[in-house]
């Protein structure tokens, strides 16, 4: 086996139903295994499905990835080599849904973002876009909202790994604690002792 297989990897994605919109991962091994494996980004999600949806409900696109190349007018070309009878079916057009949860009405094409490590959920997340465009499936505007996204989320996670690592230290340095006494806490008895230290 390679070193490649043991990494750890978060990954963040945005789905259409079953259409992969966009992913981008990071390394999970940057990130001490108490930050890794207690991951809470739930105050940050609404931010982000809000920008997503905001993009995902545009009007105009670029499309054009330099070079000349442009991912829609491509998909288009690529459906069009196709037999008459079955481009429809190629063609991506996902159906907006109404629906009432609780006492509110939901509409708009049903989207999902999730952030996994390896592939494991950590949280997702399922939102509507009302005024979907189906063009942002091709869109470097979307390329970009979906790094955006994987970005605020990294920095989050980097400064929860930065405030770990001082609460190891005074854990260490206040309570005479070794790295591996401290590896072994559970979650309630370390944030317990740390309760206590700032007293």
């Amino acid at each position: 086996m390679s070193d490649k297989e043991f990494n750890n990897t978060f990954r963040f994605s945005l789905y259409q139903e079953d259409v992969l919109l966009g992913e981008k991962s990071f390394d999970a091994d940057l990130f001490n295994p108490i930050t890794r494996y207690s991951i809470d980004i739930r105050h940050i999600l609404p931010k982000i499905i809000t920008n997503l949806q905001k993009v995902l409900s545009k009007r105009n696109y670029t499309t054009n990835i330099g070079n000349g190349f442009d991912l829609f007018i491509y998909n288009k070309k690529l459906i069009n080599s196709y037999p008459q009878n079955i481009r429809e079916s190629l063609r991506y057009n996902p159906q907006p849904i109404t629906q009432k949860i609780d006492d509110k009405i939901i509409k708009g094409v049903e989207c999902k973002i999730g952030l996994y490590i390896n592939d494991k959920p950590i949280v997702e997340r399922l939102f509507y876009v009302d005024g979907y465009n189906v063009v942002a499936r091709w869109s470097v505007d979307l390329i970009n909202e979906v790094i955006f996204a994987t970005d605020t989320i990294y920095h989050h996670i980097k400064n929860s790994d930065v405030t770990n690592m001082w609460d190891d230290y005074d854990l260490i340095n206040l309570r005479g604690l070794n790295i591996n006494q401290i590896r072994e806490l559970s979650s309630a008895k370390r944030d317990e002792m740390l309760r206590k230290l700032r007293r």
